[in-house]
């Protein structure tokens, strides 16, 4: 962390602003909260008194909107340094909603497959399914599809085992992206199941939409405060709106 402040405090400099031995007193939190504008662009970071920032997502000029999510991040903010505050995303240190889900568990078909189902909330999902059984065995599958068969023989235990431990997490497709600011994995869950008992899983995610999937997550992100009026993030300067 003291190796990013420094890169962005020189970086601060060579752009020409004020270092921050320069200023006449030291910021403080009612001098720095409020809503900030993207130069060149509608994107916005509001730092609320409270200690909570929310990053709203550019405004969208044409229609029809699809899915339009009205913030990319959420989470919190403190100052940590003279004239330097950092921020947090919610991810971090809360459970979101987007990881919640429910197995429905049937017993049909075939008894030599396993039959798993996804059920995503929209058609968007661009991603693929990783599924790992048994630790030992260390059998896993990586998907594309929401709706898989595989044999009991090739990737579960001896069919005298019945319990099988299965984990499931998400994979972002970000094949030819040049910039990816969402999240890359998405652990969903790992538990015992009675395959024999039940071999058809259908796993339901309620809140895995496209706003939770584009959630951009920030770890202890610096952000420098030229004035009361201006921020330096990402490269660019923020202006205060009125």
């Amino acid at each position: 962390m003291k190796k990013a402040l420094v890169t962005l405090i020189v970086a601060f400099q060579l752009i020409g602003c004020s270092s921050v031995k320069s200023q006449k007193s030291k910021m403080t939190t009612q001098d720095i909260y409020g809503r900030y504008e993207r130069q060149e662009s509608s994107e916005k970071l509001e730092l609320k008194l409270d200690g909570r920032y929310i990053l709203l997502n550019p405004e969208i000029s044409f229609t029809p909107v699809i899915e339009q999510c009205e913030y990319a991040s959420t989470g919190k903010w403190s100052m940590v340094e003279e004239n330097v505050i950092e921020i947090t995303s919610e991810n971090y240190y809360t459970k979101q909603k987007g990881f919640e889900y429910e197995i429905k568990k049937d017993n049909k078909l075939s008894q030599d497959s396993l039959y798993i189902k996804i059920i995503f909330p929209t058609d968007f999902h661009p991603v693929n399914l990783n599924f790992t059984f048994n630790y030992k065995n260390s059998k896993s599958i990586t998907h594309g599809d929401t709706y898989i068969v595989l044999p009991k023989s090739e990737y579960l235990w001896n069919r005298r085992t019945a319990i099988n431990q299965i984990s499931f997490s998400l994979n972002a497709n970000v094949s030819g992206t040049e910039i990816y600011k969402s999240r890359v994995l998405f652990e969903i869950f790992e538990e015992s199941i009675d395959t024999e008992k039940y071999n058809y899983l259908t796993i339901v995610l309620p809140n895995f939409d496209r706003c939770f999937f584009e959630f951009e997550p920030f770890y202890q992100d610096l952000i420098l405060v030229r004035d009361s009026k201006t921020i330096i993030w990402q490269g660019d300067e923020w202006k205060k709106q009125d």
